[in-house]
């Protein structure tokens, strides 16, 4: 039942709203709370796009203005940045947050034994990946892992450390930090019949010749185009982009959590240190056809009809 007052939420997402993660996000905040009244004000900080920092804290104070002048009844912010530039200023506040998507540790933020936030992490399903990308291409035994200077990595990897314990198989040969788009094209090429897989978690903050960021659309199309050996990520957007598979993180579920512990906070007037922050479960097995055949490698049927097929690269669409 609805309660007579309209809510009020304030969304700040690291990135953008054309950016599918954050839209299903938002999609499965919005469905746990379908039968409220709600007033939403979204704030992007555009993260993946612009790292200006005078531009994003321009957002934050925006974000900030609506706080003290709207005055939501909760914030619900989605991945790290959100959280790094907006959220840890708020701990012990009398204002409710609700995260998800985050990557790091959420003790890095301050919002372990928090009074005001709880919220749902975003759990890669490495296994599961490596489990997939083996049934696509059968004996992968070395890998090289690749990250830019996006400090959300750091989570990622230390998750991945600790299940490369129970995959004794498994050697991961590089650990490879990059900061530019030439060195990591470098680095990709060298990679060529000395991995079995490459792991391509960070490829947004690779600065190019003009002292930019490359687009890193640009950056995964010239992976296909450059690189004859099977790559993987935990997230759709890189399959569509050319990746060769990805067991994927719901962003539909991590936000319909989220939106749930709104509920509970905004309907139940349960309070958020008494909702336990916890981790989305669903894994969605995704494979890029394009890049299969590329790569010369079989499709069972079995995946085929289990899996998320992509059947083109982005851009001959």
């Amino acid at each position: 039942m609805a309660i007579a007052e309209p809510l009020r939420i304030l969304h700040v997402m690291s990135y953008h709203s054309g950016w599918v993660w954050n839209r299903d996000q938002l999609q499965g905040f919005k469905s746990a709370l379908a039968d409220q009244e709600i007033e939403y004000q979204i704030i992007e900080l555009d993260t993946k796009r612009d790292n200006d920092e005078g531009r994003i804290l321009k957002k934050i104070n925006d974000a900030k203005n609506i706080i003290s002048k709207w005055r939501p009844h909760l914030i619900y912010t989605n991945d790290d940045n959100a959280q790094q530039y907006l959220a840890k200023d708020y701990v012990n506040s009398d204002i409710p947050i609700v995260f998800s998507g985050v990557n790091r540790d959420p003790s890095e933020y301050g919002f372990i034994g928090s009074s005001n936030i709880t919220g749902v992490i975003e759990q890669e399903h490495f296994k599961a990946t490596l489990n997939l990308l083996n049934r696509l291409s059968p004996n992968i035994k070395k890998i090289a892992i690749v990250v830019d200077s996006d400090p959300t990595w750091k989570g990622v990897m230390s998750r991945i450390r600790n299940q490369l314990r129970d995959l004794p198989q498994i050697t991961v040969i590089d650990w490879a930090l990059i900061q530019t788009y030439s060195d990591y094209k470098e680095k990709i090429l060298s990679y060529q019949g000395s991995v079995d897989a490459i792991a391509l978690l960070g490829v947004f903050n690779f600065v190019n010749d003009n002292q930019q960021n490359e687009n890193f659309e640009s950056v995964l199309k010239w992976t296909q185009q450059n690189s004859t050996v099977p790559d993987f990520a935990f997230w759709q957007s890189r399959v569509e982009l050319g990746t060769l598979c990805a067991v994927a993180v719901s962003g539909y579920e991590q936000g319909f959590l989220a939106g749930d512990m709104a509920r509970q906070i905004l309907v139940d007037k349960v309070p958020p240190q008494q909702i336990p922050i916890t981790s989305s479960k669903i894994g969605i097995p995704i494979v890029n056809m394009a890049r299969a055949r590329k790569l010369g490698l079989k499709v069972d049927t079995d995946i085929l009809l289990s899996s998320k097929i992509i059947t083109d690269f982005s851009w001959d669409k």
